[in-house]
């Protein structure tokens, strides 16, 4: 890559935040370029989660070669994030939304979020997995519970990440 090879992935079950923290994020940081990940997996096979990953991380390197920094917004777990950014080449910080299981049960059957509603277990188990997750070197990880904050200050807390993420690349960039 001729400016950085990090990634940034913001992730978290339905109903986490993530939409709605990538609305806060386009046009907010210079230097990313947010990603609803629904828009790159409407590409792809149904459920092929390795296929996905690599082919959103083959997009995430047409981005860095325009000099900005890629900012994915899609529920990805780091099992199946990091194999494909370490086959790219591509380094992975990793924010996940989480939020407390009554509060995920409540979003999903409120918004529907097509069938999602007819399984929210599934997505309180996703959130489980993303709260006991961890990276390893080069990859980051964290997360941020999005039932402690409201929606102004987890957009802000997003759009602080990205901000310090691009601020990282243009410093390495330089080097």
């Amino acid at each position: 890559m001729t400016t950085t090879s990090e990634v940034l992935v913001l992730s978290g079950a339905a109903g986490a935040g993530k939409s709605t923290a990538c609305v806060a994020i386009a046009g907010r940081v210079p230097g990313a370029c947010a990603i609803d990940g629904d828009t790159l997996s409407s590409a792809r096979r149904a459920w092929d989660y390795d296929e996905y990953w690599a082919f959103t991380m083959r997009v995430c390197a047409d981005v860095l070669r325009n000099g900005l920094v890629p900012v994915i917004c899609g529920i990805g777990m780091p099992g199946q994030v990091f194999p494909a950014a370490d086959a790219a080449g591509l380094r992975v910080d990793m924010l996940a939304l989480v939020c407390d299981p009554d509060t995920i049960r409540h979003r999903v059957a409120e918004r529907g979020y097509g069938g999602a509603w007819q399984h929210p277990e599934k997505h309180v188990a996703v959130d489980r997995e993303l709260r006991d997750a961890a990276a390893r070197a080069p990859h980051r990880f964290a997360t941020f519970d999005t039932s402690l904050h409201g929606i102004d200050e987890t957009a802000d807390a997003t759009v602080e990440w990205v901000s310090a993420a691009v601020v990282r690349c243009a410093a390495a960039a330089v080097r």
